[in-house]
């Protein structure tokens, strides 16, 4: 579960020790030709695009290699950097589901529900401050937190480079990769951002529509396009640009008070009443590929959060304005309501499904290769 990432934020909580065997290990099948992960690059219109221009320019600066990515492709399926060879990145991550796992909280080796929903990875390289409560700042300083963390891997690090080290099969993947068979914590972080960071989602019927003006797109589709950027639901304010997304963390309104109801976001690293229930906002790309919704998991619908979004915001000292009535100026208004139809409704869900992504859910060079 690497990456209960930008996703799998989960607190800290004690785990028992256990001496557990490892699994048989299991070798991977690649392909005689290294895949070319060195040459995928955004659109040009991704990279004209005002909104990651202006958000833009803070992602990782990690450079990534054919060979390198190769590995963190590798590491990134094998259960063998979990304690107990039963875990790995991918348990969390399912590519199918746009990388998430379709539970409401995570379970890794501890047999212990992880604290928050597994968020989704794609696009990482637009994505500086990383986990549900920004705690993180850069994917290489990610990636290995999973790993270690009790419920989720827990696996130690100096046993996991002794461990990679007792693989045949490794010695090669990381001369390829980095020129030498040493195997060390900064060159399995970097291998594993590699992986992420080819993770692009760019290629959805939403996409698409934008070349055609969307004369593909149904009735209840072309309704949902023009609520969500019609300004009165200011959906597109908080999702905003190629990617649909924000790089700051809202309080949306989920509850009164969240630390009283048990996560209080960017609250709980900053006791700053101003922060309770601030959570990272995320990309709306493949969501409807990644149900269970929000950092709880709470909503197991795309049309339970449309009607949560119309109708029941809950008021909160700081509201995010845009959810409030005026939809500017001060935070902590009363909340905003949409009231929309039924047709309205089921509009929008149809529409959100268009961002799901048409390649990366099933490409080859982002699969399983064990």
């Amino acid at each position: 579960m690497v990456f209960s990432l930008w996703g799998c934020n989960k607190e800290e909580s004690a785990a028992e020790e256990t001496t557990i065997e490892t699994s048989e290990i299991e070798v991977p099948s690649l392909p005689d030709q290294v895949f070319g992960y060195s040459d995928l690059v955004f659109p040009a219109a991704w990279l004209q695009d005002p909104a990651l221009q202006l958000f833009g320019g803070f992602g990782s600066d990690i450079a990534v290699t054919d060979h390198g990515a190769t590995l963190g492709r590798v590491l990134f399926y094998d259960a063998q950097l979990s304690q107990d060879g039963t875990v790995s990145c991918s348990t969390c991550h399912a590519q199918e589901r746009a990388f998430t796992d379709g539970q409401t909280k995570s379970v890794g080796v501890s047999g212990n529900e992880t604290h928050r929903n597994a968020m989704a990875l794609f696009n990482v390289g637009y994505q500086r401050r990383l986990f549900w409560d920004v705690r993180t700042i850069g994917i290489e300083n990610q990636v290995l937190q999973p790993i270690e963390h009790p419920d989720e891997m827990a696996m130690d690090l100096d046993e996991l480079t002794e461990r990679l080290t007792g693989m045949e099969h490794y010695k090669a993947l990381f001369i390829d990769a980095f020129g030498d068979e040493e195997i060390t914590e900064d060159r399995i972080a970097s291998a594993l951002s590699q992986f992420v960071l080819c993770m692009h989602s760019y290629s959805s019927r939403f996409d698409a529509g934008l070349e055609n003006d969307f004369i593909h797109f149904t009735a209840a589709e072309v309704l949902g396009k023009d609520i969500f950027f019609n300004g009165d639901s200011r959906c597109n304010q908080c999702h905003s640009g190629k990617n649909l997304f924000s790089t700051q963390p809202f309080i949306n309104g989920l509850e009164v008070d969240y630390a009283a109801s048990g996560d209080a976001g960017v609250g709980a690293l900053t006791n700053d009443p101003f922060d309770d229930g601030r959570f990272k906002t995320v990309s709306l790309r493949n969501i409807g590929l990644t149900a269970p919704y929000m950092h709880d998991g709470r909503f197991a619908s795309l049309r339970d959060v449309v009607d949560f979004y119309s109708d029941d915001i809950q008021p909160h000292a700081y509201l995010d304005e845009r959810l409030g009535v005026a939809g500017f100026g001060v935070p902590g208004q009363a909340p905003y309501q949409l009231n929309l139809t039924e047709e309205e409704r089921e509009g929008l869900v149809a529409f959100l499904k268009t961002f799901n992504d048409t390649i990366m859910p099933t490409a080859e060079w982002l699969s399983d290769p064990f």
